[in-house]
């Protein structure tokens, strides 16, 4: 190693006493930037670090350094982290992704190596720039999630569309029925177009985000949009708990979850027959967590649990997940018992 190789390392190290003006200049210069850069010794000792690296990873100012690097770091990127240095060491840049946690905040870390050398190539010792990507991280999971969020719900349009036809056949039975008992078989037609027309008002609570409102223009009354969603099964429902309003946002989830238990019930549960009943009931706990339970009730006997789930419940189910939530479902005998939990309804 050349004397000049000797020269500059010390600088850089703060080891040359002959070197301090230059050193307290480039700390200064280290010190403006907001990313966090770190000096490493080929085995993984931190000896050195701007202002900024120190705030992320809690090390005082004025240590005297020397401490191994990696431990600094959480345990999750220590795998990464263990490469990415023995890369450094052996002569190549590397890079990886990190994480601090900030005054109770998580910042996520682009992390590039790089070895310093001498004229034959010898790691002195290893440059470290960590930048923070907290922000463009963020938005790329928020993006990702949302990108999922619309493509479940364009397959769950789709399966809906078919399902449109099957919940028609029923109501124009159910339409049917109801004309026969009040004995006036020619008021069918317009009941079958008010079960209709208040489906239509659910799919547009459900899709477009503006079938109802309540004072408060960021929330929607719980109680209204469950009435809107299954309006159209008239008596045969019972909605019943306490006062709450939920956010724009969560209105789609719960109306999709509601509509395709009602679909369902349709076809196999409690609205299949004329003696059958849901009742749904909701409770908002702290943090506008909501717990929503549907009760089916006289329809056909539930003698064994589903094998699997269909097409419907499992996409609602991808649905409720996608916001934080969960669902829970009993097969009960005399009847389905579904349990929806949003944390932050």
């Amino acid at each position: 190693m050349s004397n000049a190789d000797n020269i500059d390392l010390d600088i850089m190290l703060g080891t040359d006493p002959d070197g301090a003006e230059v050193q307290l200049s480039s700390k200064a210069m280290l010190d403006a930037t907001s990313d966090c850069i770190k000096i490493l010794s080929v085995d993984g000792k931190l000896l050195s670090m701007n202002r900024a690296g120190c705030l992320a990873l809690g090390v005082p100012e004025d240590s005297k350094f020397g401490m191994p690097w990696l431990p600094l770091l959480p345990a999750a990127v220590h795998e990464s982290g263990q490469a990415a240095l023995g890369n450094a060491a052996s002569g190549r840049s590397a890079r990886f992704q990190g994480q601090s946690v900030s005054e109770g905040m998580v910042r996520y870390w682009d992390n590039l190596l790089t070895p310093v050398t001498d004229s034959s190539g010898r790691v002195l010792s290893i440059v470290c720039v960590s930048r923070d990507v907290t922000a463009n991280t963020t938005l790329k999971r928020e993006l990702e999630n949302a990108i999922m969020r619309e493509k479940l719900l364009s397959l769950e349009m789709q399966h809906r569309v078919k399902n449109v036809f099957a919940i028609v056949g029923e109501l124009i039975s159910m339409s049917v029925e109801e004309a026969a008992q009040e004995d006036a078989p020619e008021i069918a037609t317009e009941i079958l177009r008010d079960k209709l027309r208040a489906l239509s008002r659910a799919s547009e609570a459900g899709f477009s985000l503006s079938g109802i409102h309540n004072v408060d223009e960021a929330k929607v009354d719980l109680g209204s949009l469950v009435d809107a969603v299954l309006r159209p099964y008239g008596n045969r429902y019972r909605g019943g708990g306490s006062e709450a309003s939920v956010s724009q946002g969560n209105l789609t989830t719960i109306a999709l979850f509601l509509h395709e238990l009602a679909t369902n019930s349709v076809k196999y549960g409690a609205f299949s027959m004329d003696g059958g009943h849901v009742a749904v009931d909701w409770s908002m706990g702290g943090n506008q967590a909501l717990d929503l339970i549907w009760a089916e009730s006289g329809g056909p006997p539930i003698q064994v649990s589903p094998r699997k789930q269909g097409f419907g419940n499992e996409m609602v189910d991808r649905i409720v997940r996608s916001v934080g939530g969960k669902v829970a479902r009993i097969w009960s005998q005399s009847g389905l018992i579904a349990e929806m939990h949003l944390p932050n309804a």
